[in-house]
């Protein structure tokens, strides 16, 4: 049977270097690769050339402004975000937002429960939920 960790750690591992993800695109096909890996595994296509997913095999167009022109894997850059968060520090982390609200004062600054991939800060439930409001 699997595991939470080992489902989590499956999907966040590049299938071509077996490594967590770095800047994940989705094929049409709906697999992703880390666009690195993607531009050494295709490095002779030019854009409009067709090529084949290396998991599933299906043909897809390298798009007009060449394999960095997939669309992102937002899913998966957020798997990624919160497994980074959780490993960076075992320990409680401080709301950034409410640190420097503070200055470094003294006061009881909470604990940051969420990972804002958009402006790259930890934040507290108090500080997250109109932050979600945001448009990015």
């Amino acid at each position: 049977m699997a595991t939470a960790a080992s489902v989590t750690t499956d999907l966040i591992t590049c299938p071509i270097c077996l490594e967590m993800f770095n800047n994940p695109k989705s094929l049409p096909c709906l697999h992703a690769f880390c666009l690195k890996c993607l531009e050494g595994y295709f490095k002779d296509k030019c854009p409009g050339d067709e090529i084949l997913c290396p998991m599933c095999r299906k043909e897809f167009k390298v798009p007009a402004g060449g394999l960095d022109g997939l669309q992102h894997h937002f899913f998966v850059q957020r798997l990624v975000d919160i497994q980074k968060a959780s490993t960076e520090e075992s320990s409680e982390v401080s709301c950034e937002v409410c640190l420097e609200e503070s200055g470094g004062g003294s006061a009881k600054i909470p604990t940051a429960t969420t990972y804002c991939v958009d402006c790259s800060q930890k934040l507290c439930e108090q500080c997250s939920k109109p932050h979600r409001r945001m448009k990015s």
